[in-house]
């Protein structure tokens, strides 16, 4: 038999596939307990696997894993968590990420009508897979992991926000940005705009929770229903400007928040950009993919499209934040300042 002749390596594809079962395999290790166990802490094998009550050979072959892609350390036959699973895989951290771990280890695949999309049935995006309870919760958890950090950051910066009183969070959720940048003034009072089943479930989670009488949320079902009250120092919007991708929308929208704010107030946004590292460059890739084959256009914003929009509508003073690629996604931070009414 005559072998053809390798022009390149099959190992690329073959861990490539093999890295696809790592979700699983870290899922197995949270529901087992080992993270929790190994918190604050350094185990050796034996003791773990009697802690835990596990298999101590397959245990052993699962921390070797971990090792590997930097979710444990090992020294002198010791086993620790390093400090990126202390944070997001303990089930006692105020960060954890277990539910985005849970939820690519045993759900559907969103790329699982991809093959059909590529075929142009393209479904119709589906916004009420935001509204449940289990949604809200992890988009704010997922938040928490460093967006929210970045944008109290960036607004402490700006010091017309300390003279802020008003302010309106819009598609803002649960309100977990507005609840950060209330504990940073605490003059601000925030008007949170969502879906209707959004703001009740909002409204039931959040209520305990400190300066809640210090947020009113707001239905509402669109755009096009879009009552935004007035005299706001601050306008904050995260990863909605999207649904504006069409730069007529873009500039309607940008028109009637002007019109809800005071002169000299604050625009921030928050939105996914490009990013230069080659790892975030594929995992939004991924997004964008993702997003377009369930029917949502587009999951980037153009800064140069958005700058221009912000111009033309009564905005100047730009100040931009680069992508921060140490989070989940490159979230870049615009703010603007409302210089004049828009025309």
């Amino acid at each position: 038999m005559k072998l053809p002749v390798l022009n390149s390596p099959y190992s690329q594809i073959n861990n490539l596939l093999y890295k696809s079962y790592l979700p699983q395999i870290i899922n197995s290790a949270v529901e087992t307990g080992l993270f929790d166990a190994l918190s604050g802490k350094s185990l050796s094998l034996r003791d773990l696997a009697q802690e835990l009550n596990t298999d101590e050979r397959i245990t052993g072959a699962l921390l070797r894993i971990l090792v590997a892609i930097d979710f444990m350390k090992e020294q002198d036959g010791y086993y620790s968590l390093t400090v990126l699973s202390e944070e997001y895989l303990v089930s006692n951290s105020l960060v954890n990420q277990l539910e985005a771990v849970r939820m690519f280890a045993e759900g559907t695949s969103p790329f699982d009508g991809l093959k059909q999309a590529l075929k142009g049935e393209t479904k119709r995006f589906n916004s009420g897979m935001w509204v449940s309870e289990n949604a809200v919760l992890a988009m704010e958890k997922s938040a928490k992991a460093g967006e929210i950090q970045a944008a109290v950051s960036f607004i402490k910066s700006m010091p017309d926000f300390y003279g802020a009183i008003k302010m309106c969070d819009f598609a803002g959720g649960t309100g977990h940005y507005s609840f950060a940048f209330l504990h940073e003034n605490g003059n601000l009072h925030s008007h949170v705009y969502d879906l209707p089943e959004v703001c009740s479930l909002a409204k039931e989670l959040k209520c305990r929770e400190e300066n809640f009488d210090r947020i009113t949320y707001h239905d509402i079902n669109g755009l096009g229903d879009c009552s935004l009250g007035n005299d706001y120092g601050v306008f904050f919007i995260s990863r909605f400007l999207y649904e504006c991708r069409e730069e007529a929308v873009l500039r309607a929208f940008l028109k009637k928040v002007n019109g809800s704010m005071k002169k000299g107030g604050l625009f921030i946004s928050s939105h996914i950009a490009s990013c230069s590292k080659k790892e975030c460059g594929l995992t939004i890739a991924m997004v964008e993919l993702m997003t377009q084959a369930r029917g949502y256009p587009v999951y980037k914003l153009s800064v140069n499209a958005l700058k221009d929009a912000l111009g033309e509508t009564g905005f100047g003073e730009i100040t931009i934040l680069q992508p921060d690629e140490s989070v989940a996604f490159p979230i870049q931070l615009l703010a603007a300042k409302k210089t004049k009414d828009a025309e």
